[in-house]
């Protein structure tokens, strides 16, 4: 059961409040708008918080220290940072695993997922170092997993009724990002790259997939749901003028997030990668080799030789993804075997 409790400001007076229900897929949250503040009664023995870092020495102290107030446990993972991250987290009472080089927000992650493993707690949640996420919701993002109604609990910055102000390029990109990411899954999600997250100790105990760099938030929600998992999400909200939020380029980042995203898709469904179009290719090479038999010309002013020779070498292309397509689906199969098996314990 959670229980809320509100505190006036002024009198420390406890105050009997109006709440109301904020429904997102199948679960029901208490939703609390008033002026003042609200506590979630959690037990921070069961919340394991994991922070990654690098060179984040400007606000990694305040968000340790906010998280330490819901969880008796927070963790620092220090990407090979060249500043004072790993001394400012520890001053600030995290315990610090530390990379000796950068090795990417994936890697920073799975060395947390296994601390977090060894110390099983009723639920693992992770939050970015660079304070544009609020630790005060720790207990909001972490509820459903308590409740045992979700595996996967994803802090959405684009739902609920205080939907934050995200810049207009990173909202396209994040549709972007979004529709590609529900190409590999069951599922679809507001805000798939969203690093304000918490597991449930099945969702922990499988985080054995491989990742790279910052396609780990993509490629945890598309393997989540391929196992079947619960995933949901919940309204968070997100600041973006904080010092040192954007390490690199939107544009640059944006590209290589879906690069990885539709590698990680063509991996996982490379019959609708490259069989799809593969179908697609054979058929159009089909029709202009056909044209150019009957001597009829379909591809602007080209002669029939150059159209016959244009015609051939699409009809290649079609057969040449087609069949990579049901060889790679066959490697795929056998991967998935294998990783089911390892997942069993044979």
């Amino acid at each position: 059961m959670l229980i809320f409790r509100f505190e006036h400001s002024h009198d420390k007076t406890e105050h009997q409040i109006p709440v109301r229900f904020y429904e997102i897929l199948p679960i029901t949250f208490i939703y609390i708008r008033i002026s003042g503040t609200f506590r979630m009664e959690l037990n921070k023995e069961d919340i394991v918080v994991l922070i990654p870092a690098f060179n984040e020495e400007l606000t990694i102290s305040m968000v340790v220290m906010l998280a330490r107030k819901h969880s008796s446990r927070v963790i620092v993972i220090d990407d090979g940072s060249q500043d004072r991250t790993r001394y400012l987290a520890e001053m600030a009472g995290a315990e610090v695993l530390s990379h000796s080089v950068n090795k990417g927000k994936a890697a920073a992650l799975m060395t947390g997922f296994v601390r977090a493993r060894e110390l099983n707690p009723e639920v693992t949640v992770t939050i970015d170092a660079d304070g544009q996420m609020d630790p005060e919701l720790i207990p909001t993002v972490a509820a459903p997993v308590l409740q045992g109604v979700a595996d996967l609990v994803i802090g959405s910055r684009y739902i609920g009724t205080e939907v934050t102000d995200t810049p207009k390029h990173r909202r396209v990109g994040q549709r972007v990002l979004n529709r590609a990411t529900s190409v590999g899954t069951t599922v679809d999600v507001t805000d798939s790259q969203s690093g304000y997250r918490a597991l449930s100790p099945k969702a922990l105990n499988n985080t054995n997939f491989n990742s790279d760099h910052f396609t780990i938030e993509s490629e945890m929600i598309s393997y989540f749901s391929e196992i079947g998992l619960q995933i949901t999400e919940v309204p968070v909200t997100v600041r973006y003028d904080v010092p040192n939020g954007h390490k690199q380029k939107p544009l640059e980042h944006g590209l290589s997030v879906l690069g990885g995203v539709i590698s990680y898709i063509g991996y996982r469904r490379p019959l609708l990668v490259f069989g799809v179009p593969g179908l697609v290719f054979f058929v159009l090479g089909l029709i202009i080799c056909a044209a150019t038999l009957f001597e009829e010309p379909v591809i602007f002013n080209w002669t029939l030789v150059t159209q016959g020779i244009a015609g051939i070498f699409i009809l290649a292309m079609g057969v040449f993804l087609s069949f990579a397509a049901l060889v790679l689906n066959s490697l795929s199969l056998v991967m998935r075997n294998v990783e089911r098996s390892m997942r069993e314990g044979r």
